[in-house]
Parts: C-alpha cells; sequence; structure tokens
C-alpha cells in the first residue's frame, strides 16, 4: 500500500531521471517506519486499516486466496470466503482512504497534499472526463480532513 501510494510515486518522481530506476534509487526512497503502522487514529489501529483495505483491492478472483489467507482473511471455520465483488466506486473509496492516511502518515499539510494532487495530470484529465471535476483529489483532500480529525475509516459510497 505505502509503495502503490500517490506519495510515494511522487517522490520516486522527483528521484529517477530516466526510465529506469536503480537500486540506489529504490534504497533512497521514503518508505513509512513500520512502528507508524503500529499507532492508532481514534479507535483504528493504522495497521489494521491498511491491511483490511489491501485485502479488499487486492481479493478479487479466486486465483489470490492463498493472499487472503495470508492476511488472516477466514471464517469460523477457517476457511477464506469468496473473493470480494469488483465495484468501482467501493475502489475508488478505497484507494482515496489510503492516499490519505500515507500524506498523513508522511506528515503533509492540506496545501502539501494539494500540490502533490495536482502533479497527476493524467488523473485530473481522467476524472474531469468521467465526472466533470478532480474527484480524486476532492475525495482525498476530505478524508485527509477526516483523518486529521480522528476519524480513520473508508465512507462507503450509498
Amino acid at each position: 500500500a505505502n509503495l502503490n501510494s500517490l506519495c510515494f510515486d511522487f517522490v520516486a518522481r522527483q528521484k529517477v531521471r530516466g526510465q529506469h530506476l536503480n537500486w540506489f534509487i529504490i534504497e533512497q526512497l521514503p518508505v513509512i517506519d513500520p512502528a507508524r503502522f503500529e499507532t492508532r487514529i481514534g479507535k483504528t489501529k493504522v495497521a489494521d486499516f491498511v491491511r483490511e483495505q489491501v485485502l479488499r483491492l487486492t481479493y478479487t478472483a479466486h486465483d489470490l486466496e492463498p493472499f487472503a489467507r495470508d492476511l488472516r482473511h477466514v471464517d469460523a471455520q477457517g476457511k477464506v470466503p469468496p473473493p470480494f465483488r469488483w465495484n468501482d466506486e467501493d475502489r475508488r473509496a478505497r484507494m482515496a482512504a489510503l492516499d490519505a492516511l500515507f500524506m498523513h502518515l508522511y506528515g503533509l499539510s492540506d496545501e502539501d497534499a494539494a500540490y502533490v494532487l495536482d502533479t497527476f495530470p493524467i488523473v485530473r484529465e481522467q476524472d474531469e472526463a468521467a465526472f466533470g471535476r478532480f474527484r480524486t483529489k476532492e475525495d482525498v483532500l476530505e478524508r485527509l480532513s477526516r483523518i486529521r480529525a480522528g476519524t480513520l475509516s473508508v465512507r462507503l459510497p450509498a
């Protein structure tokens, strides 16, 4: 989740010149300290929140059952339930929540978060074509505001 966040992508793009990502650059990229995942926002442990979002975003096919088991996604009988159904709105909400969380963990201000989001012109173009506005930016900044207020959750679409 950390390596897939918009914040991480932003920093990686600043470091990479050209088309190759060398090991010396990978070693310089800012991965969140694992201890930060043990903290809580409100009543929610960051690690548990991230694990749940990653599970729901990735376990969408039966061939990923071993991964779901590794994430402790089992029922009372120890069996892995069926995969989650693909839902674009649900996925959008979960990805926005993760991006907002990582912006918070990286210590970005609202202005810095808005700047980072503005450096993704393809995301903006796709959002404007689909929704008539830069919805990803709005969603992430709204969730970042809720995190700052002490609420770590995904507001799922109605």
